[in-house]
């Protein structure tokens, strides 16, 4: 029995003997307060893009029903698109899980600036080229 125990023991020794203390992650507040700034930007600016396009959008259909469009033409033409906002929820799907994607890589690896910019780069690609086989495939 002692020596199942002894066995034991120095089976798990070299793992205690390369025990290193874990590192705190560094986060400059200035990055977060930059990034959280951009992502603000963006968020009003794809606000103001949606808000313009449904204006657009409601002064056409309005301009059909007042011209002398006939009845079939009109309920073809104003029917909602389904797969257009399918398509619209799995491109944003796409975008935000790539960058999670990509901000998780980095936040394991402790990656330098520039290796960062190029894994979360790397990772939006990826679900880009996600997006465009889904895109190939709902096509045919």
């Amino acid at each position: 029995m002692k020596s199942i125990l002894s066995l034991i023991s120095l089976i798990f020794l070299p793992a205690l003997a390369v025990a290193q203390p874990v590192r705190t992650i560094y986060v400059d507040r200035d990055q977060v307060a930059l990034a959280v700034t951009l992502l603000l930007v963006v968020f009003v600016l794809g606000f103001l893009l949606e808000l313009t396009n449904r204006y657009f959008r409601y002064r056409i259909k309005e301009k059909i029903l007042e011209s002398a469009v006939t009845d079939e033409l009109a309920a073809l033409i104003l029917q909602p698109d389904h797969k257009e906002k399918l398509r619209s929820c799995v491109k944003w799907l796409a975008i935000w899980l790539g960058l999670a994607l990509g901000l998780a890589a980095v936040a394991l690896t402790g990656a330098a600036d520039w290796a960062a910019v190029a894994i979360i780069c790397l990772c939006l690609s990826g679900s880009f080229l996600g997006y465009y086989i889904f895109l190939k495939r709902t096509d045919h």
